[in-house]
């Protein structure tokens, strides 16, 4: 305390208004007065504030590429499927137009026993006939190297009166059982 009592002196006596430096004032420690916290605890608690904050970001970032991994295999399989479908109608126009008489309009006319469509004979099956319409179908399957890589199952109506539907539902996945992860995508025209 002296120190800073005989500094103040010398402060009045130069009548300076800027101070040399002068050590803090010593605290109470012993008194109990002041208290100054301990910062043991503090490390640990700082660690683990930003490991928890680590581990939720981590979690959060995880989360999100899970649902754009299974958005973007929904996305591929739903491709794969429409574009069955797609080719199935391509197929079946190609025979509609180019090669006359492959399906029938009513049940008095008579079809040929496949259609070559994907480089492969599909055989061409009777649904329903009767004196003013006819309905066919065939199926195409899909392969990737020896890997199947989807179906469409085509059906074709044609009235006596010139109308024609053809309805494609590809798929891209056609095994037997069920599969929580199979697409369909239909395509229809009318003519």
């Amino acid at each position: 305390m002296e120190y800073g009592i005989r500094n103040m002196k010398y402060i009045k006596k130069n009548n300076k208004s800027c101070c040399p430096y002068s050590p803090p004032a010593p605290r109470l420690r012993r008194a109990g007065i002041f208290h100054i916290p301990s910062r043991r605890g503090f490390t640990i608690l700082f660690a683990v504030l930003i490991g928890s904050l680590l581990f939720s970001l981590g979690l959060f970032i995880a989360r999100v590429s899970l649902k754009e991994i299974t958005l973007a295999t929904a996305g591929k399989n739903s491709e794969v499927a429409f574009f069955a479908a797609d080719t199935g109608i391509e197929c079946a126009l190609y025979y509609d137009f180019r090669v006359s008489g492959t399906f029938p309009n009513s049940s008095g006319k008579s079809m040929p026993p496949s259609i070559n469509c994907n480089g492969a004979p599909n055989p061409l099956l009777p649904e329903s006939a009767n004196s003013t319409s006819a309905t066919s179908t065939f199926t195409l399957n899909f392969t990737v190297g020896a890997k199947p890589a989807g179906c469409a199952i085509v059906l074709i109506g044609k009235t006596t009166s010139g109308s024609t539907i053809i309805e494609s539902r590809g798929r891209n996945e056609c095994g037997p059982q069920e599969n929580p992860a199979r697409v369909e995508r239909a395509l229809r025209v009318r003519y």
